[in-house]
Formats: structure tokens, C-alpha cells, sequence
């Protein structure tokens, strides 16, 4: 089976064999495997030679399997690729070396813990979605909670007519764009915020600011109770091999990162083991192929922020003067 990366196993299967994590046979043989259950019976006891955590296959090339459950008879799997599900029985069982496994795992959240502020495509939220559209509504005195996933705002905007809005041009606009502004002068723009003029009715796009104070964001003018701002922004994403709470699939195989820059991955778990293991060398060599695979993904994405339509290298939200007039 090829090792495609596409699970968390398979990038520590990968991971295992390009840094020379040498598998031993664990002297248990595997007599049969429920799919459903994901539990692999065994002909003799593995507690003792197999812990919670090992990765585990039935070569020794592998691909491996996490272990999530250990009993007398059994082992039990986390198994999205299907490794086990066409084995043919019985086979031994052969495991990573526990301090080989954990060395890999940690360097892999070290690799993480890196890309945590990545701007991939594939963590866009959607303010469109229908089912389940990132949106942000607005109290009283012009708050809204940070959303929890929230790690980097891209665009705020309103497409709804504010509560406040009087009866006869609510179907009219006007449309908000939100800016971000620094926390000094949103709390200057929050004190006059009462001074602003407010044109309903009038269908023209106009700007507003917004900015974190403490676990909400304040935007100003206050567009009034229960108004719904829809949400662009960068989402965070969780962490491979960390708890679900889902009973089915109890552990993180995959995310956004994974699924659309496995390379990341592959290259910066690298450089963190070889850093780890003194090698200076090699962990340079990685982190650049890390920077260069990114690099070409950061560039595509200036490109889409600011090449899009007449290829100028402006934007319709950077004039502070409305560029299109009804005169």
C-alpha cells in the first residue's frame, strides 16, 4: 500500500521511515480484525509488550496503526485508512519502538505548533454556507464574541439592514464594510460613536471600523442589537492525535493543514526532529524546503488578494473616499 499522506498514521509512517525508525516484531500474532469495532484479536497476550500509543501493522514497512485500547486478547486500532480491513490472517504484528513513536509524535507538534498562524486557502471560513454560515451578532453597546476558532480576520461585513434602522429603508442598505483599527482609536471612534451620521436607505456601500477589546470585538458605528455581521476570517485548526470527544472517531486524523499542505507537515516535522537530534545540517535543509513549499502558497495568496479583476494592485476597500458616485 502506498504511503500517500493523508492521516495522521501515514505521516508517521512516513515520518518513521525517512528518519530510520527501525519496527520490531512484537512476538503477537493477529488472528482476526472487526472493522467496525476496530479491534484486532490476538492469539496471545500483547500488555506486555504493547502500550496505548504504539503504532502498529502487520509489515514491517508498515503502513502503522495507532493504539488506542489494550487488553489480554485484543488491540484496538484507530484505522481511517484501512489497513487492517484486507489483511490477511493470521499475521504477526509488528510496532515502532515506543520512544521512536513519542520523538515522532512530538516533533510533529512541534511542526504544528509552527503553522499555526498558516494563511491556507482550506482554513477560509464561509460566511455563505447555509447550513452553517460563520457569522458574529452584535449586542446592545456593539459587541460580538471573538469567535473560538478565530486566527486571523481577513473581512467583516454587514448585508442585513441594522436593527436600528427606521421603518421604510430597511430593504435599502446601506452595506457595511468593516475595517480593523488599532485598539487606541477604536476606543476614540467608540466615544463618539453617537456623533456619526447614519444614511439608511441608501444604496451604497460604506465603511465602518472594528477592533479586539478583550474576548469581543467592538464595531463602531454601533450597528445596534441583534445585527448579524457576516465573518470572513483565517480559522485555527486542531491539532493531529488530539481528542475528539467523538466516540467513533475519538482521535484527530486529519485537518484543514493535512488535507491541503501535507508537505508542511512532512518538511517541518522533519526540521524539529533533526534540530531535536543535533543535526544542524539537516534541520536547516528542511526548514528551507518548509519556507520554499509555503513560499509558493503565500504568493498565490497576494496574488488573490490583490490580482483579481483588472490585475491593479489596488483594491476597492483601500479609498477612504467613495469611489463610485451617484452625481
Amino acid at each position: 500500500m502506498s504511503l500517500f499522506i493523508q492521516s495522521a498514521n501515514s505521516l508517521v509512517s512516513q515520518l518513521s521511515q525517512w528518519v530510520g525508525a527501525i519496527p520490531v516484531s512484537s512476538g503477537v500474532n493477529a488472528s482476526a480484525y472487526n472493522v467496525s469495532t476496530g479491534v484486532i484479536t490476538c492469539a496471545t497476550n500483547p500488555s506486555s509488550v504493547v502500550d496505548v500509543g504504539d503504532f502498529v501493522a502487520y509489515s514491517i514497512n508498515g503502513p502503522f496503526t495507532i493504539v488506542q485500547a489494550v487488553s489480554a486478547g485484543s488491540l484496538t486500532v484507530n484505522d481511517p485508512d484501512e489497513v487492517w480491513t484486507n489483511t490477511t490472517f493470521p499475521t504477526a504484528i509488528y510496532k515502532l519502538p515506543t520512544t521512536a513513536a513519542v520523538e515522532i509524535m512530538s516533533c510533529i507538534q512541534f511542526a504544528e505548533l509552527k503553522m499555526r498562524t498558516l494563511e491556507l486557502p482550506a482554513l477560509r471560513s464561509d460566511p455563505y454556507d447555509i447550513a452553517n454560515p460563520s457569522v458574529l451578532t452584535v449586542n446592545a453597546q456593539g459587541l460580538a464574541p471573538i469567535p473560538t476558532d478565530m486566527n486571523k480576520p481577513i473581512l467583516f461585513f454587514q448585508e442585513t439592514p441594522p436593527t436600528n434602522a427606521p421603518p421604510g429603508g430597511a430593504g435599502l442598505g446601506p452595506w457595511i464594510m468593516y475595517d480593523r483599527v488599532g485598539d487606541r482609536e477604536i476606543i476614540r471612534r467608540r466615544m463618539i460613536d453617537q456623533l456619526y451620521v447614519r444614511p439608511f436607505g441608501v444604496p451604497r456601500v460604506i465603511r465602518a471600523s472594528f477592533s479586539e477589546v478583550g474576548k469581543n470585538y467592538v464595531f463602531t458605528p454601533n450597528p445596534g442589537e441583534n445585527t448579524v455581521i457576516k465573518a470572513y476570517y483565517y480559522k485555527t485548526f486542531p491539532f493531529l492525535f488530539s481528542p475528539t470527544g467523538d466516540v467513533l472517531d475519538p482521535i484527530v486524523q486529519s485537518n484543514a493543514v493535512l488535507s491541503s499542505f501535507p508537505e508542511g507537515y512532512f518538511y517541518g516535522s522533519l526540521a524539529a526532529y533533526y534540530d531535536k537530534n543535533k543535526n544542524t545540517e539537516e534541520a536547516q535543509k528542511w526548514n528551507g524546503r518548509f519556507d520554499d513549499s509555503y513560499g509558493l502558497i503565500e504568493d498565490q495568496n497576494y496574488k488573490g488578494k490583490w490580482m483579481g479583476g483588472d490585475q491593479h494592485l489596488t483594491s476597492e476597500f483601500q479609498p477612504r473616499e467613495y469611489r463610485y458616485s451617484f452625481k
